[in-house]
């Protein structure tokens, strides 16, 4: 099995593409979603192929990537892959530089190399449609060749961050419904791991003795601190760039990405969560929010 085969997003799926001269084709398309953070609360989003977040994209150190981005909403729209260098044409900031806004009804083809290895994200470019929901992970994984078996992770997790402002009657509880999320998110309320919210969050699986890679990514307006119950962690990577510390807590700054790694060796059932206290809340209901856990079989 190959590094690729052992990369997942629980409750996100892998971006299908089509594969040919070191190049890999993706399309995403952006559009106007209905996405449940948990099971009665609903949110008219905006998603990538009808999910927030989008669909996970994967490459090969060194390949080349041709990412087209239909645009079904009823505003312009671009799209930005964060923190992997790219031609000034392919950056995805029009009101900057010389990529274009993609109206409504067509589309663009990004192209560019995806030189660096590492873990990034791609967001629309007009900021609060990434608010409501225009993000989704983008990881390139080392070339083949320069794998070395020890270095191979068994299972490598992604685990997305957002956050949302919904209106609620008070706090305390959650109140059922379909809800539009504030745009601005200054006072967010609810607050999700790959699109949901504890307890619709899904496990991660091992097995004693694996080795584990979770890659932490966050684009909200906050800095999250993130800690795994039961395991001290390996610091690999921040921002596509090597690290050699040991934790068991991080802070994840907006627009940062974390790689950490450590073994599967204390059987259980074990939370891995945010650690601000009202980020483990559905609107200040409890347990909710930025949770998931780590779960032996």
């Amino acid at each position: 099995m190959n590094w690729e085969q052992r990369v997942s997003m629980p409750d996100v799926t892998i971006a299908p593409y089509q594969r040919g001269n070191n190049t890999r084709y993706f399309k995403l398309i952006a559009e106007p979603i209905h996405h449940n953070i948990l099971s009665d609360i609903m949110l008219e989003a905006l998603g990538y192929n009808g999910t927030t977040p989008g669909p996970l994209i994967v490459m090969e150190q060194g390949e080349w990537i041709q990412l087209e981005v239909e645009n079904r909403l009823d505003e312009p729209t671009s799209l930005h892959v964060h923190g992997l260098s790219k031609p000034n044409s392919q950056d995805g900031i029009p009101e900057i530089e010389p990529t274009p806004f993609i109206q409504p009804g067509e589309s663009y083809i990004y192209q560019f190399q995806a030189w660096q290895e590492g873990s990034f994200f791609y967001h629309a470019g007009p900021v609060l449609q990434v608010t409501q929901g225009l993000i989704g992970a983008f990881i390139v994984l080392p070339r083949q060749e320069n794998i070395h078996p020890f270095c191979l992770p068994d299972r490598d997790y992604i685990l997305l961050i957002q956050q949302w402002q919904i209106e609620q009657p008070e706090l305390g509880e959650v109140f059922p419904g379909t809800y539009k999320p504030n745009k601005f998110a200054q006072q967010p309320n609810f607050f999700t791991i790959n699109g949901k919210a504890f307890p619709e969050t899904s496990p991660m699986y091992t097995k004693y003795g694996e080795r584990i890679r979770l890659r932490f990514i966050n684009k909200t307006n906050a800095s999250h601190s993130m800690h795994t119950h039961g395991h001290d962690f390996h610091v690999v990577s921040v921002d596509g760039f090597p690290r050699t510390t040991m934790d068991d807590t991080i802070s994840v700054a907006s627009g940062q990405r974390w790689d950490v790694e450590f073994y599967a060796n204390n059987p259980g059932v074990w939370p891995i969560n945010g650690t601000k206290t009202f980020h483990q809340t559905n609107n200040g209901k409890t347990p909710g929010g930025m949770i998931t856990r780590l779960q032996y079989v």
